[in-house]
């Protein structure tokens, strides 16, 4: 009997067993996802990009290291009424070899140049002469002497103060030579007022990978927009290129006083008499009791 029970029992697994295996037996042999996974190759691997149009051209199936990475120490310069100048720190990795130049422009506006000349014991303005497309501020940093490093002019996006004085366009008609005059004379007050630093600024590199620069800010700074350019060199041949705003401006009680001079003119020039005259009778009532 105990028999005839095991050989139901088998019957009956076997019965069972066959229609399940069956479903599995046709689904086939088994596909295996490709090596770098079933979104296409990994970032790295060398794998061939995917052909597939469904697959936006825009997103590359290869990652690259960039070769200049720069960032800045404040991402602005803000201008108080107990503004002194200021130095902002610029660093950033590359990836060797290769020399870093870093050029920083002011925004462009006319400028008017004044000749002065002693007449009977009077200083008097003789001449005037005026200029577009003049930076606010030009000053140039590098890790090695820059005539060095644009020795092949291959360089030609990065210019010298002297060169990039020579694109600015001259307003009328004047001799060349009085010209010239004119625009030393441009560039000898904008370097009294540090707009213009004669001297290259020193770029340190460590590690043959880091660098670092302090860029300094004379007081006088005009507000506007600035531009930090740094440029990656090899061979005297710009390989990779980045370019940062930075934003110039007054902040606080000078900020509203400017605020107030432009938007408001006439209540200004006002409110200026009135606090000028109150400011003279304080002082006139303090001395009369002096």
């Amino acid at each position: 009997m105990r028999a005839w029970s095991t050989i139901v029992a088998l019957l009956v697994g076997l019965l069972l067993a066959g229609p399940l295996a069956a479903p599995t037996a046709a689904q086939g042999p088994r596909i295996e996802p490709p090596a770098g996974g079933i979104f296409g190759p990994l970032p790295g691997t060398g794998g061939a990009q995917s052909s597939d149009p469904s697959v936006p051209p825009s997103v590359p199936s290869q990652f690259e290291t960039p070769d200049l990475i720069v960032d800045l120490s404040r991402p602005r310069v803000s201008i108080t009424s107990a503004f002194q100048g200021e130095s902002i720190l610029l660093f950033g990795m590359f990836d060797p070899p290769g020399e870093i130049v870093v050029v920083v422009v002011g925004p462009p506006a006319r400028e008017t140049v004044l000749r002065k000349q002693r007449v009977l014991g009077l200083w008097l303005n003789t001449g005037r002469q005026a200029f577009d497309d003049v930076p606010a501020y030009y000053s140039i940093a590098a890790s090695q002497p820059l005539q060095r490093l644009l020795a092949r002019s291959a360089g030609g996006e990065i210019l010298s103060l002297e060169d990039r004085m020579q694109s600015v366009r001259s307003v009328g008609q004047r001799e060349h030579e009085d010209l010239i005059r004119f625009r030393l004379g441009l560039v000898e007050v904008k370097r009294r007022e540090g707009l213009f630093p004669a001297a290259i600024g020193q770029v340190t590199i460590q590690a043959n990978r880091l660098f670092r620069v302090e860029l300094p800010f004379p007081s006088r700074l005009p507000e506007g927009i600035y531009e930090v350019r740094t440029y990656l060199l090899r061979e005297g041949k710009i390989v990779a290129a980045v370019s940062r705003p930075l934003p110039v401006g007054k902040v606080g009680f000078s900020a509203q006083l400017a605020g107030w001079a432009d938007n408001e003119g006439p209540l200004y020039g006002l409110g200026a008499i009135i606090m000028a005259l109150v400011v003279g009778w304080i002082g006139g009532a303090i001395m009369r009791r002096i």
